[in-house]
Order: structure tokens, then sequence, then C-alpha cells
């Protein structure tokens, strides 16, 4: 309430305690009361977001104006066209072809970085992300999590069976 009466234009409240860290399950309850609490700014919510339909049900549960996205993207770069697209009220959803993400994350890195070594050595810290629940063997992880180059990426992620689903929640 002090913080609407000296004029911030929004709240967000992540509803897991510092306590728990990155374990246990975010609290939403918390994000309700905060809603009722406060009288005309919009209230964010944050935690546990890892899906278009985890957002969707947050705000169905307690009101919030909208969410905050944390460690729910890494990984799923994708996860912000599914919540535009779910909260228009569309059912469909992204199903991206993982050699093309992270070829194409690989790529960009490069471009930023303007060297193809330093763009894979960045592009290292997102690769267990995006694999994040596909069974991949650990001596091809280590291999993945050394790529420097676009070539040495290509020449691992052809060895994956991307065939696999998508990993659920």
């Amino acid at each position: 309430r002090i913080a609407e009466e000296e004029g911030v234009a929004a709240v967000a409240l992540h509803a897991r305690t510092a306590a728990q860290a990155y374990s246990g399950q975010a609290d939403w309850d918390r994000i309700a009361e905060l809603k009722q609490a406060v009288g005309t700014i919009p209230v964010l919510g944050n935690g546990d977001i890892w899906s278009a339909d985890d957002a969707v049900a947050m705000v169905e549960h307690t009101g919030c104006d909208g969410v905050v996205v944390g460690r729910g993207c890494l990984g799923r770069p994708w996860l912000f066209t599914d919540l535009a697209a779910a909260f228009a009220g569309s059912h469909v959803r992204v199903v991206p072809d993982l050699r093309e993400v992270l070829r194409r994350h690989a790529e960009l890195l490069v471009e930023f970085h303007q060297d193809e070594a330093r763009g894979c050595r960045d592009i290292r810290k997102h690769i267990a992300w995006y694999l994040k629940g596909f069974p991949v063997g650990g001596d091809l992880r280590h291999q993945l999590g050394l790529v420097d180059s676009l070539a040495a990426l290509d020449r691992l992620v052809d060895t994956l069976d991307l065939d696999q689903p998508w990993p659920g929640d």
C-alpha cells in the first residue's frame, strides 16, 4: 500500500520464500492476497510459470493482472509467443524443433559477440536448459558443454534423437 501511495506503476510478487530458494512450490494464494490488498495498481504474479497454461492458471487462481517469468523461459525462448497466444485466447502452442532452436540461438550469440568461439562458449550455458528432461547421456552433455564452433555444435546435435517429443512439465 505504501508503494501504491508513493506512485509505483505496478507491483510484482514472487510467491516463493527466500528460504525455499529454487525448491518447493510457489504459494499463489499470497499473490491473491496482495491483489485484494492493493487498490488500483496492477499486481503481477511470479513463481512456477513454466508454460503458457501455468500463466493462465495463475491469473485465474489469483486474479492478478499479469505474470512475470523467471527461470521458466530458460531453454524455452518460445514461451513468450505461447504466453501472448494464451492470453489472446488461443490454445495453439509452439512446438519447436530442438535442432533449429539450438542452432539459431548459437548463431545469434555468434552475431552478438561478433566472434564464433565466444558465441559458442556462450551457448554452452543454455544447452543444459534446452536438454532438460531429454534422455541425453552424460558424455554427450559433457561434449556439448565444450562446444567451440557452430560446426561442432551441428555434429553433436546430429547425434541426438530429435524425434522424441518435448518433455512435459
